[in-house]
């Protein structure tokens, strides 16, 4: 169920919600105020309406489990510091919140955020735990006998140049992941999805897809986790890759299933190794997390080479075939991310999403990023809910 504050698609925060026996799921997106001219007055107020989301889902700032805040450069304050003093946080180290330069493709904004929280519906939900263990700023919620963990800003532990390449340095990012999770109680078998991010994609992503793919046949991995990679850099580093990722393990009540690649092929048919989408089942709900998705067909072959218009087109056609699959739809979306090769695109992507169905209020963050295909001009990654009745 997605919300805004005046049901326009420039409200200063939208809100979507997937309630569950346990706990209800909760998205928030907001953006600055328009009339916030300089980039840390930008920040500022976009940190207020994200506060202000969050309330208006009767949540606080310790109910966030993870988010992304999309900055159009690094600025020359302490984004981090500053959130916490918005939202009156004591530790911003703890904030579980990735900071990626990647450009909003609005004109003259300066940022965006997307944040999922947690509300506790009942005693089988714990508190979000944010925990000093040592290693990768994580956050822990136990649901329903499940341990349910985020882990932020990953990297490899090899320095870039030298004699270490790119794919050493995604397969030792992925290792190191690994041993964090089996620090935790958890394994590489229990990600429901990773996010990849390349400072230079069109450099590197055929070298990072070498790296994945060693892991996860060393690893043994059955079923592959959803996932998107996409060029961005972490804020706060000079490192070629990143990763954030999500697990869940210890609970057979919340299974993992990958999501059927519909009209689209298997992206590990071509060398690609993750799922279109991964679905996960827990009590009173369903939530499906959609890998980021483009403009291919069945042979894994770019559809609509140069035209936007074709390529939203078969974007959206793969996101609702995929969705279909899970029993969700579009009409599902509860938190959307658009990644655009051109800023130019934003109004034909926003079209393109009524037609399909997106709803207009659903929190949707749209930046300019290239894509791992130099050839592609737009890619969509959602999560998608619905509550069992």
């Amino acid at each position: 169920m997605a919300g805004s504050s005046s049901g326009r698609l420039e409200a200063p925060f939208q809100t979507g919600q997937v309630d569950g026996t346990d706990a209800s799921d909760l998205f928030v997106h907001a953006i600055p105020a328009s009339d916030a001219k300089v980039d840390r007055a930008q920040f500022r107020s976009m940190a207020e309406n994200s506060l202000d989301g969050l309330l208006a889902l009767g949540a606080v700032p310790a109910d966030v489990v993870a988010g992304w805040v999309y900055l159009r450069g690094q600025p020359s304050w302490s984004a981090r510091h500053e959130l916490a003093a918005a939202w009156n946080q004591s530790d911003p180290e703890r904030i579980p919140l990735t900071f990626l330069v990647q450009a909003p493709s609005t004109g003259g904004r300066f940022c965006e955020i997307q944040l999922h929280a947690l509300r506790r519906r009942s005693d089988r939900c714990s508190v979000v735990w944010k925990g000093s263990f040592p290693g990768p700023l994580c956050t822990t919620v136990l649901r329903a006998g499940a341990r349910h963990l985020r882990m932020l800003s990953l990297v490899s532990r090899l320095s870039s140049g030298g004699n270490n390449t790119l794919a050493d340095m995604a397969y030792d990012m992925f290792a190191s992941a690994s041993h964090a999770l089996t620090d935790r109680g958890l394994s590489f078998h229990d990600v429901v999805r990773t996010w990849i991010h390349l400072r230079d994609i069109n450099r590197d992503y055929e070298e990072f897809n070498l790296g994945r793919r060693r892991f996860c046949e060393a690893a043994g991995l059955v079923r592959l986790p959803a996932s998107t990679g996409i060029e961005a850099a972490l804020a706060d580093g000079e490192v070629p890759l990143a990763m954030d990722l999500y697990a869940v393990g210890g609970g057979g009540e919340v299974p993992i299933e990958a999501m059927h690649p519909a009209s689209m092929g298997e992206a590990s048919e071509y060398g690609s190794f993750f799922a279109r989408g991964s679905l996960l089942r827990e009590a009173g709900q369903r939530l499906g997390f959609l890998s980021g998705t483009a403009s291919i067909d069945q042979q894994g072959r770019i559809v609509a080479r140069g035209d936007a218009k074709g390529q939203l087109q078969c974007m959206f056609a793969n996101a609702a075939a995929v969705l279909g699959q899970a029993g969700l739809g579009l009409a599902d979306a509860v938190s959307v991310t658009a990644y655009l090769k051109r800023a130019s695109l934003l109004a034909e992507f926003r079209k393109a999403a009524q037609t399909a169905g997106l709803p207009v209020s659903v929190p949707t963050a749209t930046v300019v990023a290239n894509i791992c295909r130099p050839e592609w001009l737009c890619e969509i990654e959602l999560v998608a809910g619905r509550t069992k009745t």
